[in-house]
């Protein structure tokens, strides 16, 4: 019971703050995209670099079309929650990012998925800053 009532605060507790619930509401809309959320993030965090095909090749058929998850990705990119980075040696190949705030807010939905508060003195810089780098080359 209690962690079905830390899941529900969760998933629940941003929804006075339209952007947070945008952004929760995105990547908490199907199982699809919870599967691609996780996916991403898992390998953002660990600091591996994920590519979309990779994301549609080794998730779809089994949780999902592949048209499911090219879609997700391409909702992600117009949103504003995902980017891409080229490769420095091959510009065919892109990374696939999340925005210093979707991981924000992803890690808080976790967090709080556990019952836990994120710490107030955690250093966001050190979590967001491949992120931070990457959106800031997009926008220049």
């Amino acid at each position: 019971a209690t962690q079905a009532s830390n899941i529900f605060d969760a998933m629940t507790h941003s929804f006075n703050d339209k952007e947070k619930a945008e952004t929760i509401r995105f990547f908490l809309s199907t199982i699809t995209s919870r599967i691609a959320t996780t996916f991403i993030m898992s390998h953002y965090l660990s600091e591996k670099k994920i590519t979309p095909s990779r994301v549609y090749n080794k998730l779809s058929p089994l949780y999902g079309s592949k048209s499911s998850f090219v879609n997700y990705v391409a909702l992600g990119k117009k949103r504003g929650y995902l980017f891409h980075e080229c490769d420095k040696d091959d510009r065919r190949q892109k990374y696939l990012y999340p925005s210093p705030t979707f991981v924000k807010i992803w890690c808080t939905f976790l967090a709080k998925t556990k019952g836990d508060e994120i710490s107030s003195d955690i250093n966001w810089n050190s979590i967001v800053d491949t992120a931070v780098k990457v959106k800031l080359k997009k926008i220049s």
